[in-house]
């Protein structure tokens, strides 16, 4: 049970968290519809443009996977040189129809026969390397997700961050950590894989292109291509907020249901079904209206980027009629030009296609965006929290065996005075009761000594052995029950453990043996 002191804070920090949180969602969208962009910042560094403040974020997403040595180079290599054989496997695909059309022209019987087992060959390898991929990009996905949540855990669950971060102004850092980590490191697996291998296919097929229509067929798609770039960029700019506001209000919407089912019983005995049910409903009305927002925004996207995609082939036809009204290819006969008609619709639309499959990631990088943003700004936090942290362990640092407290003062978060200048000292085997009206401090004053917050004035001295914090909320941990009566496993710079003895003789001092019975194992993993 919390005191009275703590039920105030706690209840005062929820009404403003509360009421923080719905003008955060409410501001997110609400300044990106005034003027199609967001111009807003704060501590967190919320920028949401798809440009530099996007490659910064990546460029700090990379530091930190090429610090996992987590092979993720060899994976990457891999994937785009196993793209690229199964691209020539893919152009050989593309070319089988022309010969289908000279061979069907000439009414060449002999000829059809190895020509339709080499296409069903080419076709089976084709489909093949397709899985390949498919399972080489999910492999670097989770590869990816492995390293980074565990560099962000490693960071996260630290003596004095775990405590500033999870209190801080920063939301939902466990959606963070779990979901918005997941879907980062996805969608970059997924955006990499093209976009690395973009350069060489255009390239090539640019080559191919200029081959069989001469300079006028890569001149106009990439003229077609620069057009419809600059109109995604343009359309896609302010959906990375809203991405960012959906994935926030989603946050809170799951972690009201997490509180409600920690607290079902209390819940239950105050009959408060209804209320909470109403503010269910109204996080849950918050989600959809920004989904509402988020699919809005992407209609236009869709619209462009599939307009884009299916123009491809009218394009492709202008691209060779040029050619052929200039009479490059009077000296073919019907087959043949067939033929060639075959072989440049191809290149001239996988050509189009490297560039509309460009185009058509703008969706994934917008998503990418966004969960890049929720990243990077949990990694802000936690930069910010070491440094601060940094400095209280100093505050802290141990100077002899008595915890004592030397000219301390007190201030809570939102600047609330509660202890000044506070001289005491405790010696070891001695008692101290600290007492005072709710909200005078005493919770605080612990606060203080366990390095939880960092003292406004003066220091603290704790010993760095022979002392153990107990939250007022006891913690069961997951795990077995040893586990449980050994947690946290280490403190004062050693190992503890709990024997089967030690173990029974602690319960039974509490009363609590028949618990060892119900267990029927001391090691068994409870969930």
């Amino acid at each position: 049970m919390y005191d009275s002191e703590e039920f105030e804070l706690l209840a005062n920090s929820w009404r403003s968290d509360t009421r923080a949180s719905t003008r955060d969602n409410e501001e997110c969208a609400a300044q990106v519809d005034s003027d199609g962009r967001s111009s807003k910042k704060d501590g967190f560094g919320e920028h949401f443009a798809v440009g530099l403040t996007l490659l910064r974020r990546i460029r700090r997403i990379g530091r930190v996977l090429r610090a996992a040595r987590a092979r993720l180079g060899l994976w990457s290599a891999g994937l785009i040189a196993g793209k690229l054989a199964a691209e020539m496997v893919y152009y050989y695909a593309g070319m089988l129809p022309s010969e289908f059309y000279r061979v069907l022209g000439d009414r060449d019987s002999a000829a059809f026969g190895p020509l339709l087992a080499r296409c069903v060959a080419v076709v089976a390898v084709a489909g093949a390397c397709r899985a390949v991929l498919d399972y080489a990009n999910g492999v670097l996905g989770v590869a990816m997700r492995h390293a980074l949540t565990q560099n962000t855990q490693a960071r996260y669950l630290r003596r004095g961050r775990l405590y500033a971060v999870a209190s801080g102004r920063i939301d939902n850092p466990d959606q963070r950590i779990a979901q918005d980590i997941e879907r980062l490191a996805r969608s970059a697996a997924d955006v990499l894989s093209e976009l690395l291998l973009a350069p060489f296919l255009v390239a090539y097929y640019t080559v191919r292109c200029w081959t069989l229509a001469g300079v006028f067929g890569p001149v106009a798609i990439y003229a077609y291509f620069i057009v419809g770039a600059t109109a995604t960029q343009y359309v896609m700019a302010p959906i990375v907020r809203y991405v960012v506001a959906q994935e926030k209000a989603e946050g809170d919407f799951r972690f009201h249901h997490v509180r409600v089912r920690e607290c079902a019983e209390s819940i239950a005995f105050y009959g408060g079904e209804t209320a909470e049910r109403e503010r269910a409903n109204a996080a849950l009305t918050q989600v959809v209206d920004t989904q509402y927002r988020v699919l809005w925004r992407q209609l236009g996207l869709g619209l462009l980027t599939q307009v884009f995609s299916y123009m491809g082939s009218t394009v492709s036809y202008v691209v060779i009629a040029v050619p052929i009204f200039l009479g490059s290819y009077d000296g073919l006969s019907g087959a043949e030009l067939s033929s060639v008609i075959s072989r440049n619709a191809f290149v001239s639309l996988y050509l189009i296609y490297r560039f509309s499959v460009i185009i058509e990631q703008a969706k994934r990088v917008v998503e990418l965006a966004g969960y890049a943003a929720r990243v990077v700004q949990l990694w802000e936090e936690l930069d910010r929290a070491d440094a601060s942290t940094d400095a209280c362990d100093v505050a802290c640092a141990a100077v002899d065996s008595d915890i004592a407290a030397v000219e301390l003062s007190v201030i809570t978060p939102r600047g609330m005075v509660l202890v000044s200048n506070l001289n005491v000292r405790v010696s070891a085997g001695e008692s101290l009761v600290v007492t005072g009206p709710p909200g005078s401090g005493k919770t605080s004053l612990l606060r203080a000594f366990c390095g939880l917050w960092r003292p406004a004035r003066g220091e603290v001295r704790v010993p760095q052995a022979g002392v153990f914090f107990l939250p007022q909320a006891p913690y069961i941990a997951g795990g077995s029950l040893r586990e449980q009566l050994s947690y946290p496993g280490e403190w004062g710079g050693c190992t503890r453990s709990c024997s089967d003895t030690e173990a029974s003789r602690l319960l039974a001092i509490v009363g609590l043996a028949h618990i060892i019975r119900r267990a029927g194992n001391m090691d068994r993993l409870w969930s």
